[in-house]
């Protein structure tokens, strides 16, 4: 479905472009360990005792002021080709677990588990096709966002990256590499987009719904199209309200940021502990997982808001965001300033008014924000498994009998699944999948959850949660699986 947006007034329009500095510089480096070397870079930044050097793959490098012992200014390096990426992606992860796809401004890596039997390769060479296709829908939607704005685009000076990790073992070890256990935790993340690297990193069971790789893409189009300087004091609920503002529905795009959604919408307005003063202020609010969901209901509900009320103003605070430099440092006086002065009003204010605008439009829109529960159902992502599982009754003494379904969510190859419902009570209900196709759906026959679990004082039930784990079949722990060897669950007291 494509998003109607209004037709911005003449006397609105104001064009931004950010161009990069078409000069590179040659720096003489003294390292940690004493030796000099040289380095073909761009200067995107200096702050904070460092200078941010851009290299020529997108990556930006930080390097200690006092480390910098020359700078020869010049012209170049060149940024490299898509097919130079892929190269250096496949020096990195390994030429027998590592497939890739150039398209135009895009590549598209899948990063692999095990070797990939022949059979299988055409199945990824889909998955990459289909990857580098979603990523041009989400360039154009969003463009299309943009220019409804008036606002003008620089093209992107590098290859856009976009690494899918088949198992999340994988990918929970590269984020915990690349993000040094900052931000949240990687079991909570699902995809995200590094403003160091430049490049967007999900797990493949995202392919599945692609909620995770559209948003992630949104900031990647942000930060490479001169709307933002990457790693710049812009603050993070603009960023993430941007991206909150575009939903999926499988490969297709089907809302944006005029739309209601229902929802953030439904999270703003429970939200108790963060308010908008907070996170226009401060960014502390998004790098935890227990305020994080509080944050980014915000996020979306200012950035709607404003587009859709205040967009005259809405285009002015984006220039002001665009002017703001990598490594530069504002406190949270100068972020609310910057905000009330453009906006014209208090930030309370502003979110005073919020909630009847948001009820008009919803009605408008015919957007609900009703719960849709069932008691004893739940429905789980992980580890390449869709699982949707039932507790059909509970016996006398507590132990629920439960069963459901799973679908692989690989795109490429058959997949071993140990999946098991742990009860709040300490017992557990197992099941072993040896070889389930890419999309198969098998039966979860349904059973009794009472085998105990390691140091499980026993007792009664009332809640459970799924638990999956994966593995090539052919894999060492594959293989241990198909010889009975489970491991058993570990009681938490919870």
């Amino acid at each position: 479905m494509r998003v109607a947006f209004f037709t911005l007034p003449l006397i609105f329009c104001m064009l931004i472009s950010v161009s990069p500095s078409a000069f590179s510089d040659t720096f003489t480096v003294r390292e940690d360990d004493g030796n000099r070397v040289l380095v073909d870079a761009r200067l995107v930044g200096e702050g904070q005792g460092l200078m941010a050097l851009e290299r020529n793959d997108g990556r930006i490098d930080f390097v200690p002021q006092q480390q910098i012992l020359n700078r020869e200014i010049g012209p170049g390096p060149d940024p490299i080709t898509g097919a130079e990426m892929i190269s250096r992606l496949t020096e990195k992860f390994g030429a027998d677990k590592f497939r890739a796809h150039t398209d135009g401004s895009y590549v598209i890596g899948l990063v692999l588990s095990e070797p990939l039997p022949k059979q299988f390769e055409a199945k990824a060479n889909v998955c990459l096709k289909k990857g580098a296709t979603f990523m041009k829908t989400v360039e154009k939607v969003f463009l299309d966002f943009i220019n409804d704005l008036k606002i003008e685009t620089d093209k992107p000076r590098f290859p856009l990256v976009l690494l899918i990790f088949e198992t999340d073992d994988d990918f929970m070890k590269f984020t915990e590499e690349e993000t040094g256990g900052r931000g949240l935790s990687a079991g909570s993340i699902l995809g995200y987009y590094s403003g160091l690297s430049n490049r967007l990193v999900i797990r493949m069971s995202e392919c599945h719904t692609f909620e995770t790789p559209l948003h992630e893409a949104i900031h990647q189009q942000t930060y490479n199209r001169g709307l933002l300087h990457r790693l710049s004091p812009s603050p993070v609920w603009f960023s993430e309200g941007i991206a909150t503002g575009f939903e999926g529905n499988g490969d297709k795009i089907n809302g944006g940021p005029l739309r209601v959604s229902s929802r953030y919408g439904k999270g703003a307005m429970r939200a108790r502990t963060v308010d908008w003063d907070d996170v226009v202020a401060d960014d502390k609010a998004f790098r935890g997982d227990v305020l994080a969901g509080e944050a980014y209901a915000h996020a979306w509900s200012i950035h709607w808001f404003l587009v859709t009320k205040y967009r005259k103003q809405y285009v002015e605070y984006l220039k002001l965001l665009s002017q703001k430099q990598t490594l530069q440092v504002d406190d949270a006086k100068t972020r609310i300033d910057d905000f009330e002065k453009i906006f014209g009003k208090r930030v309370g204010k502003l979110q005073s008014e919020f909630p009847q605008a948001l009820e008009q439009a919803a009605r408008k829109q015919n957007v609900s924000f009703g719960d849709k529960t069932e008691h004893g159902y739940s429905t789980s992502q992980m580890n390449l498994a869709e699982v949707h599982m039932t507790a059909f009754k509970t016996q006398r003494d507590g132990v629920p009998e439960v069963g459901g379904t799973l679908r692989n969510m690989s795109q490429i190859r058959p997949m071993s699944f140990l999946v098991t419902v742990e009860t709040d009570g300490g017992t557990y209900a197992e099941w072993f999948l040896a070889n389930v196709a890419p999309h198969k759906v098998s039966q979860l026959p349904p059973q009794l959850a009472r085998k105990p679990m390691k140091g499980s004082p026993g007792g009664p039930s009332q809640t459970f949660r799924v638990k999956v784990k994966t593995a090539v079949p052919d894999s060492e722990t594959g293989k241990a699986w198909q010889r009975g060897q489970f491991p058993v669950p570990i009681w938490s007291g919870n």
